[in-house]
């Protein structure tokens, strides 16, 4: 008796292969992704424009020193014209001001003394802040006109009916005092307007996140990983410190300083994406990607103070790692003065969080990898 082979289940050959690999997708399925895209754009418009369109200024000071008297003017007319949440902070002399507005304290400083007061600003610490300050300037000018017109119709009243006019005409001063303007902390010449700080950290952020999943989905194993994090930061931050400090002059400070800032910040950012895909796998880096595109970015305060940003967003956005690597860079580059240390606290912190996750997560998957083949080890055979 003859033995037929069994038969084999037949291979798709490359023809039918080909011919399901080009079937149509379903329509419900079109409709399903398109409606997500569409709802997951809506909520990133809706994520960066919300601090902007309710942005509100609230915990700021300008400093103020001089005659009482004439301080007590000035709060009188700033509180009618100012918006709400600035504070008039007195301090004892010019000096105090300057301090002030150096160590980032206050957004400006007025000085109020005889013959012309003076308004100290710092332009870099942003347009709005700027503008805020030139708003004074204009107000300052309008106090000084309406006390000298004060003063001549007093005089007017005061004079007797056949007095001289030419006395009373004398009284009239020839020109009102000047406010002078003194820019403490101006932007560099390389950028006179504060464009490129205002808008670096955004592609600088993208730029670390595109590398953090090119090296979570890339590169294999948790030292090689952490090490090419580090590599990144490193390579990126000294690239970047370059271009944005030496050449561009965005970023006019300490060109090490500078470099270790931005070192820091895209080492984190990459091992966030590398780390978390490291214990949750590509989850992880949709996690990741929600994190920095709609909290960490739309909270970073890149244009203005943090202190604008609603609902006390901008206070989280500072712990986060674009928010803190904005002020850090900023303060390193136009206020040296400025307290920075829990910035840098604060960057590290996350970058050595990201190592932990990378670690965990590989030893994670040696510990299960073992589990499981002891486990089939023991299984009856």
């Amino acid at each position: 008796m003859t033995h037929q082979p069994a038969s084999t289940p037949a291979e798709p050959t490359p023809t039918s292969t080909h011919t399901a690999s080009r079937t149509p997708t379903p329509w419900g399925r079109v409709a399903a992704i398109a409606g997500v895209i569409a709802i997951v754009v809506a909520l990133l418009a809706a994520a960066f424009a919300w601090p902007g369109a309710k942005a509100k200024p609230a915990g700021l000071s300008i400093a103020v020193t001089g005659d009482p008297e004439l301080i007590s003017q000035f709060a009188q007319a700033a509180e009618q014209s100012m918006p709400p949440g600035i504070e008039i902070t007195p301090v004892q002399d010019r000096a105090a001001a300057i301090a002030r507005v150096q160590a980032r304290d206050s957004i400006g400083a007025i000085v109020l003394a005889q013959p012309a007061p003076e308004l100290l600003t710092a332009s870099a610490s942003g347009q709005v802040p700027s503008a805020m300050m030139s708003q004074l300037t204009a107000q300052l000018r309008a106090m000084l006109a309406s006390q000298a017109f004060a003063a001549v119709r007093e005089g007017i009243a005061a004079a007797p009916p056949q007095g001289d006019p030419a006395g009373i005409v004398g009284m009239i001063p020839a020109s009102l005092p000047e406010v002078t303007v003194t820019d403490l902390a101006p932007y560099s010449g390389g950028d006179p307007n504060g464009i490129g700080l205002t808008t670096a950290g955004i592609p600088l952020t993208i730029g670390a996140l595109l590398a953090g999943i090119a090296l979570a989905l890339t590169v294999r194993g948790r030292c090689r990983r952490i090490s090419s994090v580090l590599g990144f930061g490193a390579v990126g931050g000294l690239l970047a410190g370059l271009v944005l400090g030496p050449w561009l002059e965005v970023f006019p400070g300490p060109f090490g300083a500078v470099w270790l800032a931005l070192s820091l910040s895209l080492a984190a950012t990459a091992g966030l994406f590398a780390g978390l895909h490291s214990v949750l796998g590509k989850p992880g880096i949709g996690l990741a990607a929600l994190v920095t595109l709609f909290a960490a970015m739309p909270w970073a305060a890149f244009a203005v103070p943090y202190q604008f940003l609603p609902a006390g967003v901008g206070e989280i956005g500072q712990w986060l790692i674009p928010g803190a690597t904005s002020t850090l860079s900023r303060s390193i580059s136009y206020f040296p003065d400025a307290a920075t240390a829990h910035l840098w606290w604060i960057l590290a912190a996350w970058a050595a969080a990201a190592f932990a996750l990378i670690l965990l997560g590989r030893a994670g998957a040696r510990n299960a990898h073992s589990f499981v083949a002891s486990d089939a080890g023991n299984a009856p055979r």
